[in-house]
């Protein structure tokens, strides 16, 4: 799932997370989002109108995805798509990727979520 994110990277709005409606924290501007590869964090609300995306880890038999589609989120009430970082893809409605919210790891097992020792 990690290798799809160079496949998408040209063909999301803002792949390094520099717009700044959802301010991405420092530890979590990188290529997967988040301070784990293998975890992402991310609140499930569309930046468009506060819709819920839903998971959709391959193509088959949805027609409003694309042929190439490597995985990731679609918001269906108005067909806004993210990749598995949470990015949106361009000419979507949703104007931001979903947003990273600030969070820590407590231990390997267990993450704290709205807090972070940055903040």
């Amino acid at each position: 799932m990690l290798s799809t994110l160079e496949k998408t990277e040209p063909k999301v709005a803002d792949p390094d997370s520099l717009r700044t409606a959802y301010p991405t924290p420092e530890y979590a501007k990188n290529k997967h989002r988040s301070i784990k590869p293998e975890y992402l964090v991310v609140v499930g609300i569309c930046s468009h109108l506060g819709c819920s995306p839903v998971e959709k880890f391959n193509a088959e038999g949805d027609p409003s995805l694309p042929g190439d589609w490597e995985g990731g989120f679609l918001c269906p009430c108005h067909g806004s798509t993210f990749d598995l970082a949470g990015r949106v893809f361009k000419n979507k409605p949703a104007p931001d990727n979903l947003e990273v919210p600030p969070h820590m790891y407590l231990s390997d097992s267990k993450i704290l979520i709205g807090e972070d020792n940055k903040a």
